[in-house]
């Protein structure tokens, strides 16, 4: 059992040896030896060889390192044939699950982390599942692109550090890196697709832009809540005044079709005599909700719709 080719057991983990402990029968009385520099450990004491049976339990590397748990391959209720049970460490799990929820929770993907140059998608899933643990550069990039200190990802593993407590943790001296670029390629696509928008007066002009102004709408939100939880990081501040930029150019450029929708007409109307959304809600007497509603092409009663192209006549 290790990780080199050659290993009937290969496990994937970069501080295993390539040969970690051999497991043979004499007699029917089976004995796992260490044949690594890490060390194989039962019941917290390192051990050079150890008789095993039917519910023998070995951590590799160190004393709570990765368990391998043997089973009676005769037993069918411990699993039928298989002479290994599950190989868990519980702290690879805990640390795993708070990287994946860290990263949802910043709103970046798998396919971002592997842009990136991070840790590739196979990798990233095989370690969030607690199947393989990062070399410690890997580790680093990580805790960069997920805005921890240095040393999270192991501490949490160690049970130094709670998961819950690390949602609060935030790097607020320099950018991160990850996500910068991230938004960087997303307004990179979107100023791909602008430039290859068709004639205002074409007939695929208006599902094109929409497509277009939904995508930015998107990215604005996720752009805001990135600089909400990264304060004194002004790469992201930068990101979302260029993210609102665009969506002011294209949001002009829609109202100027013949086929503009209302809710682009509005923002149009309220740009050009430089109001807010608040703004214009008071002057129609309505919720800013409904304006920011509009505005998103989210459906409206007629009763909206008639408010909003009276106020857009007024501000006309």
């Amino acid at each position: 059992m290790g990780r080199g080719a050659a290993c009937t057991v290969r496990l994937d983990f970069s501080w295993l040896s390539r040969i970690h402990l051999k497991v043979t029968s004499d007699h029917g009385q089976w004995t796992a030896t260490d044949t690594s520099r890490n060390g194989i450990f039962v019941d917290g004491r390192r051990c050079t060889t150890v008789p095993v049976g039917a519910g023998t339990v070995i951590h590799l590397g160190d004393p709570e390192g990765l368990a391998v748990s043997f089973h009676d391959p005769s037993d069918d209720s411990a699993g039928g044939d298989r002479v290994f049970g599950e190989i868990t460490d519980p702290g690879m799990v805990r640390a795993g699950r708070a990287v994946a929820e860290r990263r949802k929770a910043l709103g970046i993907t798998q396919r971002d982390m592997a842009a990136s140059g991070v840790l590739n998608a196979g990798a990233l899933v095989s370690f969030e599942k607690a199947r393989s643990w990062p070399h410690e550069r890997t580790l680093a990039k990580l805790e960069q692109a997920l805005q921890w200190p240095a040393g999270t990802i192991t501490a949490i593993r160690r049970g130094e550090v709670a998961p819950d407590e690390t949602t609060q943790v935030v790097a607020t001296t320099v950018a991160t890196p990850l996500i910068t670029q991230s938004i960087q390629l997303a307004l990179n696509g979107i100023d791909a697709a602008t430039s290859a928008l068709p004639a205002a007066d074409s007939d695929d002009f208006p599902a094109r832009i929409a497509a277009i102004l939904a995508d930015l709408r998107a990215l604005h939100t996720t752009v805001g809540q990135a600089v909400e939880a990264s304060p004194g990081v002004p790469a992201l501040a930068v990101a979302l005044g260029a993210t609102r930029r665009r969506y002011d150019d294209l949001m002009m450029l829609a109202a100027s079709a013949p086929a503009a929708t209302l809710g682009q007409r509005l923002y149009a109307a309220r740009r050009r005599v430089n109001l807010t959304e608040a703004d214009a809600a008071r002057a129609a007497g309505l919720p800013t909700e409904i304006i920011v509603a509009v505005e998103a092409e989210q459906p409206a009663t007629p009763q909206v719709r008639t408010a909003m192209e009276t106020l857009i006549g007024q501000l006309s």
